[in-house]
Protein backbone atom coordinates (compact mmCIF):
# COMPACT_ATOMS: atom_id res chain seq x y z
CA UNK A 1 0.00 0.00 0.00
CA UNK A 2 1.31 3.43 -1.15
CA UNK A 3 0.37 6.24 -0.14
CA UNK A 4 1.59 10.05 -0.72
CA UNK A 5 -0.11 13.34 0.88
CA UNK A 6 0.38 16.46 -1.20
CA UNK A 7 0.01 20.28 -0.46
CA UNK A 8 -0.91 22.82 -3.93
CA UNK A 9 1.37 25.73 -3.64
CA UNK A 10 0.16 28.35 -5.64
CA UNK A 11 0.17 26.35 -9.03
CA UNK A 12 2.18 23.51 -8.53
CA UNK A 13 2.33 20.70 -5.52
CA UNK A 14 4.66 19.73 -2.76
CA UNK A 15 5.19 16.43 -1.52
CA UNK A 16 4.39 16.90 2.16
CA UNK A 17 4.16 13.13 3.68
CA UNK A 18 4.81 9.24 2.47
CA UNK A 19 3.73 6.17 3.36
CA UNK A 20 4.06 2.36 2.57
CA UNK A 21 3.45 -0.97 4.08
CA UNK A 22 3.28 -4.03 2.79
CA UNK A 23 -0.05 -6.01 2.74
CA UNK A 24 -0.89 -10.09 2.56
CA UNK A 25 -0.76 -11.17 -1.26
CA UNK A 26 -4.22 -12.89 -0.54
CA UNK A 27 -5.80 -9.25 0.88
CA UNK A 28 -5.99 -7.96 -2.83
CA UNK A 29 -5.63 -9.35 -5.91
CA UNK A 30 -5.58 -8.18 -8.80
CA UNK A 31 -6.18 -5.12 -8.22
CA UNK A 32 -9.50 -6.33 -6.09
CA UNK A 33 -9.96 -5.84 -2.27
CA UNK A 34 -10.15 -9.62 -0.77
CA UNK A 35 -9.89 -9.20 2.99
CA UNK A 36 -11.09 -5.65 3.86
CA UNK A 37 -10.18 -5.01 7.51
CA UNK A 38 -6.12 -5.63 7.57
CA UNK A 39 -6.39 -3.06 4.37
CA UNK A 40 -8.08 -0.58 6.65
CA UNK A 41 -5.77 -1.41 9.16
CA UNK A 42 -2.79 -1.11 7.35
CA UNK A 43 -4.22 2.49 5.56
CA UNK A 44 -4.66 3.91 9.33
CA UNK A 45 -1.48 2.70 10.61
CA UNK A 46 0.41 3.66 7.59
CA UNK A 47 -1.44 7.42 7.40
CA UNK A 48 -0.65 7.48 11.58
CA UNK A 49 3.00 6.62 10.96
CA UNK A 50 3.68 9.16 8.05
CA UNK A 51 1.39 11.81 10.23
CA UNK A 52 -0.98 12.59 7.67
CA UNK A 53 -3.28 15.61 8.62
CA UNK A 54 -5.31 15.42 4.91
CA UNK A 55 -8.74 13.42 6.23
CA UNK A 56 -9.74 13.36 2.65
CA UNK A 57 -8.59 10.44 0.26
CA UNK A 58 -8.48 9.97 -3.22
CA UNK A 59 -7.98 6.14 -5.01
CA UNK A 60 -7.48 4.75 -8.06
CA UNK A 61 -9.33 1.53 -9.85
CA UNK A 62 -8.26 -0.32 -12.23
CA UNK A 63 -8.18 -4.16 -14.15
CA UNK A 64 -10.85 -6.39 -15.54
CA UNK A 65 -13.62 -4.25 -13.80
CA UNK A 66 -12.70 -1.07 -15.30
CA UNK A 67 -12.77 -0.22 -18.81
CA UNK A 68 -11.32 2.96 -21.13
CA UNK A 69 -12.28 3.02 -24.77
CA UNK A 70 -11.70 5.62 -27.19
CA UNK A 71 -14.79 5.45 -29.47
CA UNK A 72 -17.12 7.43 -32.02
CA UNK A 73 -20.45 8.35 -31.30
CA UNK A 74 -22.74 9.07 -33.80
CA UNK A 75 -23.56 13.12 -32.16
CA UNK A 76 -22.59 16.37 -34.30
CA UNK A 77 -22.73 18.20 -30.82
CA UNK A 78 -21.62 17.70 -27.05
CA UNK A 79 -25.15 18.05 -25.91
CA UNK A 80 -26.30 15.12 -28.31
CA UNK A 81 -23.15 13.38 -26.77
CA UNK A 82 -25.01 13.82 -23.28
CA UNK A 83 -28.50 12.70 -24.40
CA UNK A 84 -27.28 9.51 -25.66
CA UNK A 85 -23.94 8.45 -24.50
CA UNK A 86 -25.98 5.84 -21.93
CA UNK A 87 -27.38 4.27 -24.49
CA UNK A 88 -24.60 4.60 -27.24
CA UNK A 89 -21.87 3.28 -24.46
CA UNK A 90 -23.23 -0.41 -24.06
CA UNK A 91 -22.16 -1.45 -26.63
CA UNK A 92 -18.44 -1.05 -25.46
CA UNK A 93 -19.12 -1.84 -22.11
CA UNK A 94 -19.16 -6.03 -21.25
CA UNK A 95 -21.10 -5.37 -18.10
CA UNK A 96 -24.64 -4.80 -17.66
CA UNK A 97 -24.84 -0.68 -17.90
CA UNK A 98 -26.77 -0.58 -14.57
CA UNK A 99 -23.91 -2.51 -13.05
CA UNK A 100 -20.95 0.40 -14.26
CA UNK A 101 -20.73 4.16 -13.20
CA UNK A 102 -19.82 5.56 -16.80
CA UNK A 103 -18.29 8.72 -17.78
CA UNK A 104 -16.61 10.16 -20.29
CA UNK A 105 -14.64 12.75 -22.02
CA UNK A 106 -14.75 14.11 -25.65
CA UNK A 107 -12.21 14.62 -27.74
CA UNK A 108 -13.49 16.26 -30.97
CA UNK A 109 -15.26 15.45 -34.29
CA UNK A 110 -13.87 12.74 -35.64
CA UNK A 111 -12.00 13.06 -38.84
CA UNK A 112 -12.98 9.89 -40.91
CA UNK A 113 -15.53 11.16 -43.59
CA UNK A 114 -17.32 7.69 -43.11
CA UNK A 115 -17.62 7.47 -39.45
CA UNK A 116 -18.35 10.88 -39.06
CA UNK A 117 -19.71 11.85 -35.00
CA UNK A 118 -17.71 12.68 -32.06
CA UNK A 119 -14.56 10.91 -30.79
CA UNK A 120 -14.84 10.15 -26.96
CA UNK A 121 -12.93 8.52 -24.34
CA UNK A 122 -15.21 6.27 -22.70
CA UNK A 123 -14.90 5.05 -18.79
CA UNK A 124 -17.01 2.65 -17.03
CA UNK A 125 -15.99 1.35 -13.71
CA UNK A 126 -18.16 -1.10 -11.53
CA UNK A 127 -20.15 0.40 -8.97
CA UNK A 128 -19.02 -2.60 -6.74
CA UNK A 129 -15.53 -2.33 -7.08
CA UNK A 130 -15.84 1.56 -6.00
CA UNK A 131 -18.28 1.06 -3.55
CA UNK A 132 -15.17 -1.61 -1.75
CA UNK A 133 -12.32 0.90 -2.70
CA UNK A 134 -14.42 4.09 -0.36
CA UNK A 135 -15.63 1.58 2.26
CA UNK A 136 -12.26 0.18 3.19
CA UNK A 137 -11.01 4.06 3.13
CA UNK A 138 -14.25 4.64 5.38
CA UNK A 139 -13.27 1.83 7.51
CA UNK A 140 -9.86 3.14 7.89
CA UNK A 141 -11.13 6.58 9.35
CA UNK A 142 -10.62 8.91 6.28
CA UNK A 143 -13.50 10.26 3.87
CA UNK A 144 -13.23 9.17 0.38
CA UNK A 145 -13.36 12.11 -1.92
CA UNK A 146 -12.06 11.03 -5.75
CA UNK A 147 -12.24 7.82 -7.11
CA UNK A 148 -9.59 7.96 -10.58
CA UNK A 149 -8.96 5.54 -12.86
CA UNK A 150 -5.17 4.02 -12.19
CA UNK A 151 -3.63 4.64 -15.48
CA UNK A 152 -5.69 8.44 -15.73
CA UNK A 153 -3.76 9.01 -12.83
CA UNK A 154 -0.34 8.42 -13.89
CA UNK A 155 -0.90 10.34 -17.17
CA UNK A 156 -1.96 13.86 -14.37
CA UNK A 157 1.33 12.55 -12.26
CA UNK A 158 3.45 12.96 -15.42
CA UNK A 159 1.82 16.05 -17.07
CA UNK A 160 2.17 17.43 -13.42
CA UNK A 161 6.22 17.14 -13.41
CA UNK A 162 7.10 17.08 -16.71
CA UNK A 163 6.59 19.69 -19.90
CA UNK A 164 4.45 17.51 -22.82
CA UNK A 165 5.01 17.79 -26.33
CA UNK A 166 1.64 17.88 -27.69
CA UNK A 167 3.09 16.24 -30.79
CA UNK A 168 5.13 13.51 -28.95
CA UNK A 169 3.29 9.81 -27.85
CA UNK A 170 4.62 8.91 -24.36
CA UNK A 171 4.06 5.53 -22.90
CA UNK A 172 3.65 5.60 -19.10
CA UNK A 173 4.01 2.16 -17.39
CA UNK A 174 3.19 1.83 -13.79
CA UNK A 175 4.02 -1.40 -12.30
CA UNK A 176 2.63 -2.68 -9.02
CA UNK A 177 2.48 -5.64 -7.09
CA UNK A 178 0.18 -7.56 -9.02
CA UNK A 179 -1.38 -4.98 -12.18
CA UNK A 180 0.64 -3.00 -14.72
CA UNK A 181 -0.87 -0.12 -15.85
CA UNK A 182 0.06 1.02 -19.33
CA UNK A 183 -0.95 4.42 -20.94
CA UNK A 184 -0.13 5.85 -24.29
CA UNK A 185 -0.90 9.48 -24.35
CA UNK A 186 -0.75 11.98 -26.49
CA UNK A 187 -1.12 15.91 -26.41
CA UNK A 188 -2.38 15.14 -23.20
CA UNK A 189 -4.99 12.52 -24.53
CA UNK A 190 -4.82 8.65 -23.76
CA UNK A 191 -4.43 6.75 -27.12
CA UNK A 192 -4.36 3.37 -25.57
CA UNK A 193 -4.65 2.09 -21.91
CA UNK A 194 -4.20 -1.72 -21.13
CA UNK A 195 -4.29 -3.43 -17.78
CA UNK A 196 -2.23 -6.75 -17.41
CA UNK A 197 -2.39 -9.18 -14.54
CA UNK A 198 1.61 -9.11 -14.44
CA UNK A 199 3.40 -7.34 -11.57
CA UNK A 200 6.15 -8.06 -8.81
CA UNK A 201 4.40 -10.61 -7.31
CA UNK A 202 5.23 -13.33 -10.39
CA UNK A 203 8.68 -12.66 -8.63
CA UNK A 204 8.00 -13.45 -5.81
CA UNK A 205 5.94 -16.47 -7.06
CA UNK A 206 8.34 -18.03 -8.67
CA UNK A 207 11.01 -17.99 -6.15
CA UNK A 208 8.58 -19.74 -3.90
CA UNK A 209 7.51 -22.49 -6.52
CA UNK A 210 11.22 -23.10 -7.60
CA UNK A 211 13.26 -23.11 -4.47
CA UNK A 212 10.57 -24.26 -2.31
CA UNK A 213 10.21 -21.09 -0.14
CA UNK A 214 7.44 -19.32 2.01
CA UNK A 215 6.19 -15.94 0.46
CA UNK A 216 8.40 -14.04 3.28
CA UNK A 217 11.56 -15.59 1.98
CA UNK A 218 10.84 -15.32 -1.58
CA UNK A 219 9.97 -11.80 -1.10
CA UNK A 220 13.92 -11.34 0.98
CA UNK A 221 15.31 -12.90 -1.23
CA UNK A 222 13.75 -11.04 -4.21
CA UNK A 223 14.80 -7.63 -2.95
CA UNK A 224 18.41 -9.04 -2.12
CA UNK A 225 17.72 -8.82 1.77
CA UNK A 226 19.52 -12.75 1.65
CA UNK A 227 21.52 -14.16 -0.50
CA UNK A 228 22.39 -18.19 0.51
CA UNK A 229 22.83 -21.25 -1.87
CA UNK A 230 19.87 -20.01 -3.64
CA UNK A 231 21.66 -17.00 -4.75
CA UNK A 232 22.74 -18.36 -8.48
CA UNK A 233 19.50 -20.09 -9.19
CA UNK A 234 17.74 -16.39 -8.44
CA UNK A 235 18.87 -13.93 -11.60
CA UNK A 236 17.52 -16.79 -14.35
CA UNK A 237 14.14 -17.32 -12.66
CA UNK A 238 14.10 -13.18 -12.11
CA UNK A 239 14.77 -12.70 -15.77
CA UNK A 240 12.22 -14.59 -17.08
CA UNK A 241 9.78 -12.81 -15.50
CA UNK A 242 11.32 -9.56 -16.66
CA UNK A 243 10.87 -10.95 -20.38
CA UNK A 244 7.04 -12.14 -19.77
CA UNK A 245 6.44 -8.37 -18.87
CA UNK A 246 8.53 -6.77 -21.69
CA UNK A 247 6.35 -9.07 -23.60
CA UNK A 248 3.51 -7.70 -22.68
CA UNK A 249 4.68 -3.94 -23.19
CA UNK A 250 5.42 -4.86 -26.48
CA UNK A 251 2.35 -6.56 -27.26
CA UNK A 252 0.45 -3.60 -26.36
CA UNK A 253 2.72 -0.96 -28.74
CA UNK A 254 1.89 -3.96 -31.38
CA UNK A 255 -1.90 -2.89 -30.98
Amino acid sequence: MKAVELIKIKKNFQLSGFAYEPISPDAAVDGAIMDFLPIAETIKKSFVGAKFKAKGVATGVSGHSVIVKRVVIPATTAEEVQASIQIDAEQYIPFDISEVNLDYQIVGPTMATEDAGMEVVLVAAKKDKIQNHTNVITLAGRTPEVVDIDAFALQNAFEANYKVDPDAAVALLNIGASLMNINITKGGMPLFIRDVSVGGNQYTDILQKELQLSFQEAEDLKLGRTGGSEAEMVQPLLESITEMLIMEVQKTFDF
